[in-house]
């Protein structure tokens, strides 16, 4: 295949997918090279032959933090672009929201690749209104931003459908998120080395929740599912992550005294096979108005593990689609609790109903390779 020169990732919070990214675009292009403040690595490391310029790093422990590092790192981005790599392809993330606007304002050659969909996702959560003025000035941009991008790709159809109010007849090209089950093995119990941390009976029936405990996820719900299972001992909840809500975690189980719950920090990135696989049931949160505008990444990571899945979340979100179209696990409305409940109930009584769902997820994961970053050539 004949290469191009270059090609050009922005995102300020980076990690495997971005990764693999680079390898497939790596087939077609000289050099290629990614902006970002941070770069998570797993089981593919970031290859010496491409080159990081390291910006500001996304923090969110505030909104004050998140919206200076955001500006921050698009100030960057922009000059690094407009000095350095003006005529590569860009591929803007919109992580940060602004890092389209980069090489729109420098009249480069880019792709938008939506993650999250903005402004909708600063509407919903109160960073600004929806009749003020930075939504109406950050639509025009949006707008204006699509228009001139020679691709606009997303994650998933409904978050396609939401991104057409501002493509004004693009087309609009879905490439699903990716997992790799060859980071994922099978390990028992015995073996397991967050499940040595808790210290329960080895039978009992773990529902864990691994991942950000940010603004967006409703987990304070898995508190309330722990007290209404805080007289049956065959259950136990592990909360591991951190986030917006992580001291709200701790203080509503510090609060209610509950013993059958625990608040686990954010774990070395070698383990998270092993968060992912200490629960019998795995966990994913969405809160109600980000139905449309994104979907948790990890949940494809779940479905590596090969373990039912329960999500809370709107169920016509793009997660409760996924979960339904996969038959690997279900979707409850936060309200749900009695429900959900049942769900639990039903999963540890009846083995073959829970097998089903584990094969299912694990059947399901094969249809999210890293052979979607080959679209983005």
């Amino acid at each position: 295949m004949a290469k191009n020169k270059t090609v050009v990732i922005l995102d300020q919070a980076s990690g495997y997918l971005q990764i693999d990214m680079l390898d497939a675009l790596s087939t077609k292009y000289d050099k290629c090279v990614i902006i970002a403040g941070t770069i998570v690595e797993r089981e593919t490391k970031l290859s010496e032959k491409y080159k990081w310029h390291k910006i500001t790093k996304y923090n969110k422990s505030t909104a004050f933090k998140r919206i200076y590092t955001w500006l921050a790192a698009t100030i960057q981005m922009f000059f690094i672009v407009l000095w350095k790599y003006r005529n590569a392809r860009i591929i803007a993330i919109t992580n940060p929201p602004s890092a389209p606007l980069v090489p729109y304002l420098l009249r480069a050659n880019y792709d938008i690749l939506v993650y999250d969909l903005y402004p909708d996702a600063l509407v919903n959560f109160n960073y600004i209104t929806k009749d003020g003025w930075a939504n109406k000035v950050f639509t025009h941009f949006t707008k204006k931003m699509f228009k001139k991008a020679n691709t606009l790709y997303t994650l998933t159809p409904e978050l396609a459908k939401e991104t057409s109010k501002y493509a004004e007849g693009k087309e609009i090209k879905i490439v699903p998120i990716w997992t790799n089950n060859e980071f994922f093995p099978q390990i028992d119990r015995n073996e397991n080395l967050i499940f040595k941390k808790l210290g329960i009976a080895k039978d009992t029936f773990v529902i864990c929740y691994s991942g950000n405990l940010g603004k967006t996820h409703p987990i304070e719900k898995l508190v309330d599912l722990a007290h209404a299972f805080k007289n049956e001992p065959d259950f136990y909840f592990l909360v591991i992550g951190g986030g917006h809500k992580y001291e709200l975690i701790h203080k509503l189980i510090e609060e209610q005294k509950l013993t059958n719950i625990q608040l686990l920090p954010w774990q070395p990135i070698e383990l998270l096979p092993h968060n992912m696989q200490v629960g019998n049931l795995n966990v994913v949160t969405l809160d109600e108005g980000a139905a449309d505008l994104s979907i948790p990444s990890k949940t494809f990571n779940l479905l590596s593990v090969g373990k039912p899945i329960l999500a809370i979340c709107s169920k016509r979100s793009a997660l409760a689609n996924l979960l339904e179209r996969s038959n690997c696990g279900r979707a409850f409305e936060a309200n749900e609790v009695n429900e959900i409940k049942s769900f639990i109930y039903q999963l540890q009584n009846e083995l073959e109903t829970y097998k089903a769902y584990s094969e299912n997820a694990k059947k399901a994961s094969n249809n999210f390779t890293k052979e979607n970053a080959m679209q983005f050539l």
